[in-house]
């Protein structure tokens, strides 16, 4: 199997309260998150010696090998390396309190269900994959491979689980949310297998790849408040909404979006207290905000644009004129 691992951090998105989650209709995919995390935590607690069943062993190459560093589930000692590596008291609280958290998934499955469905429909040659849930001891956050999807629940316990707070600054607790599982899980999907095309250091192309990725988000969960996709809380995206000009402004005064510069591209795209460059009231990540608002700009000027055409859209000075962005 090819394996293509794809780390997705969870420091992409913010905060999100968990009323902000609907009821979704059936979908007609085939889709069943499979509870790996549940399987592996009664392994675990119930000195279970058996040897571990031969359907979780495509996705036991991934964990082992990616997730938690212990090689493959057919090498010798495997089995104790797992016991010993969630034999931390803090590891199993947390995995205690994960499976407390998430003891029922309907929604999530729901919701992800429809998004996926539309995400294969416009992308027919996507293979659908398998998908998991497990427990990662705060490592791996979303795992791609050719056959599995998988995200790592035990980042999502809440803003403020008390075991996040020796982990992570105020500004990434932000982002571990329930509400962000579902877009995590699309978001790590898209960017695996719709990669980048450009040069990484070009802050437009960057930017704009960015905000197609959000677009589409919008397109596949759309009862999700607009806000939502680029990963902001209303206040954010308000504030960005409010110096949009602004924000326009100054990357073009100071020569930014076309100056090939990797560090001055990433800081407009990188999960921070604020956008470097921008006011310090400013919420970080401010260049995938832009980004979305100029691939809407796009789309409301272009809407026979399909999904796959949007994203074979590589010329980005071309794309940014046809959108008629005007902050």
């Amino acid at each position: 199997m090819n394996i293509r691992f794809f780390v997705y951090l969870l420091f992409c998105f913010l905060f999100l309260n968990c009323s902000h989650r609907k009821m979704y209709s059936e979908s007609t995919t085939d889709l069943q998150i499979i509870r790996f995390d549940e399987y592996l935590y009664h392994y675990l607690t119930q000195n279970n010696n058996d040897k571990i069943p031969d359907e979780y062993k495509s996705f036991l190459n991934a964990y082992g090998e990616k997730v938690i560093y212990i090689g493959k589930p057919d090498s010798l000692g495997f089995q104790e390396r797992l016991r010993a590596f969630f034999s931390d008291p803090t590891l199993m609280t947390l995995y205690c309190d994960e499976q407390s958290a998430f003891s029922d998934i309907s929604e999530i499955n729901a919701e992800l269900s429809q998004g996926m469905e539309i995400l294969l429909s416009n992308f027919p040659h996507f293979k659908q994959p398998k998908i998991y849930m497990h427990v990662s001891g705060l490592n791996q956050n979303v795992i791609v491979t050719d056959e599995i999807l998988s995200l790592s629940a035990d980042k999502y316990l809440g803003t403020n689980y008390p075991v996040y707070q020796d982990f992570f600054y105020e500004y990434q607790r932000q982002l571990m949310s329930p509400d962000r599982i579902v877009p995590d899980y699309l978001l790590g999907f898209m960017m695996a297998n719709l990669p980048f095309e450009g040069n990484d250091g070009i802050l437009l192309e960057r930017m704009l790849y960015e905000g197609k990725l959000r677009y589409l988000l919008s397109q596949f969960i759309p009862d999700r408040e607009v806000w939502e996709y680029v990963g902001y809380n209303k206040e954010q995206y308000t504030w960005c909404t409010t110096y949009q000009s602004k924000i326009w402004k100054s990357i073009l005064e100071n020569q930014h979006l076309f100056h090939p510069d990797y560090m001055t591209t990433s800081q407009y795209l990188k999960e921070a207290p604020y956008t470097a460059s921008l006011p310090v009231e400013s919420p970080g990540r401010a260049g995938i905000w832009l980004g979305y608002q100029i691939i809407v700009s796009y789309m409301k000027n272009h809407p026979e644009t399909g999904m796959q055409e949007l994203m074979n859209l590589t010329d980005y000075k071309e794309l940014l004129k046809l959108s008629k962005y005007k902050p």
